[in-house]
């Protein structure tokens, strides 16, 4: 019996004894009475499953064998609605609520965007938006096209990938000059450079090396090549495994102000909420006025889904923070100690995989603004592995 057919047919689990439970069953298939997954229980009986149709069709084989037949489990939609069906309201809201269910289940109803650093995941899907990757579309999209079209032409990202599931797309994008990890070793790849540098020391072990130390290089030069020739002038391609340790140059420049306009959480909130049906949003409140003259604003978005199954029906809350506007001065010290924090912030973010060898600080002050730009000498790893494009 086929999931659909006992869904919304019905189906019985039906319990027969009698002496003559053989002749029962031969009488049921002479009479084409469907049966399913008959069984013998301990005590003698005879279990099976039967669509609910054809129950009352058992009248007649069990009265000529003698055997006594009764209904242990009732399975189905046609099941469930039955005490209902007096209550037509009921059981007519019902069968909307799941049509409705299985109508949504055709589009897309929320799309996420994994792998955004420096490019916007909000502009990221502005422009899916207008390729035709929106909330609404329908599930059957073709996304090859709209990879392919998406990456044409675009200077931030190398890669983009999009999988739908349920009623959610999955969209992860990498930028460039962040490596695609390449985890398969069967899969021939290259190593290059990930940024300029005087190389130090080349450890390969696997792939043909094309620099050695005391090499300059820059951003994009092939270090280890996974593409080389044998004795016989066959071509081989390999994955490349390698350590390139170079010496490279970061330079970052830190700005700080002397005079400021600073704003200052008061602990004053107000919240507004609103719903969301596909594109059209609804306003849970009656005044849009904000209490406050300064103020900053966060908005939290609340999907209503189960696993990957997004329903187009969303909650929107709105809160507004009050805001202080203050005038700060800074002496040359104060701005020059702030400055020596963001530039510690940024060695241990940026620099946390390299040595650092020396730092370099030039200090310029105005009537503004106090400067310091950092030049940093480090040694570090700047091998980055790339698939071997045919």
């Amino acid at each position: 019996m086929s999931a659909f057919k006992a869904f919304f047919g019905g189906r019985v689990e039906v319990e027969a004894k009698g002496n003559q439970l053989e002749g029962f069953i031969n009488r049921l298939h002479r009479s084409k009475i469907p049966l399913y997954a008959p069984k013998r229980t301990e005590d003698g009986k005879l279990r099976f499953t039967m669509p609910a149709w054809a129950f009352k069709r058992l009248r007649t084989p069990a009265f000529k064998t003698g055997t006594r037949i009764r209904i242990i489990k009732k399975r189905g939609l046609f099941m469930v609605i039955r005490p209902f069906r007096r209550r037509l309201g009921l059981v007519v809201g019902a069968m909307l609520f799941f049509g409705l269910i299985f109508w949504c289940s055709g589009f897309i109803w929320q799309v996420e965007v994994k792998g955004c650093e420096e490019t916007s995941s909000t502009q990221v899907l502005a422009d899916l938006e207008g390729l035709g990757l929106k909330i609404g579309c329908r599930r059957t999209i073709e996304v090859n096209p709209i990879e392919n079209q998406y990456l044409t032409g675009n200077d931030k990202l190398s890669w983009m990938s999009i999988n739908i599931r349920g009623t959610t797309a999955y969209v992860e994008v990498k930028e460039k000059g962040i490596p695609v990890e390449v985890e398969d070793p069967s899969i021939p790849t290259n190593i290059y450079a990930a940024r300029d540098g005087i190389i130090l020391a080349v450890r390969d072990y696997g792939g043909t090396r094309c620099v050695q130390a005391g090499d300059p290089v820059k951003a994009g030069d092939l270090l280890v090549s996974g593409d080389w020739t044998d004795k016989y002038g066959v071509r081989r391609l390999s994955h490349c495994i390698a350590t390139v340790i170079a010496q490279t140059r970061r330079e970052t420049t830190v700005t700080v102000p002397l005079s400021e306009t600073v704003r200052q959480k008061t602990g004053k909130k107000q919240k507004k909420y609103a719903i969301s049906f596909g594109k059209f949003k609804f306003p849970l409140y009656f005044n849009k006025k904000i209490a406050y003259n300064e103020y900053d604003t966060m908005e939290k978005v609340y999907p209503l889904r189960i696993a990957s199954f997004a329903f187009p029906v969303q909650l929107h809350t709105f809160c507004a923070e009050e805001v202080t506007l203050s005038a700060i001065q800074r002496s040359p010290e104060q701005a020059r100690a702030i400055a020596e924090n963001q530039l510690g912030f940024y060695r241990a973010d940026r620099l946390a995989e390299a040595v650092v060898q020396k730092r370099e600080v030039e200090e310029s002050l105005s009537k503004e603004a106090l400067t310091l730009r950092a030049t940093f000498y480090c040694e570090e790893e700047i091998g980055v592995e790339m698939p071997i494009e045919e």
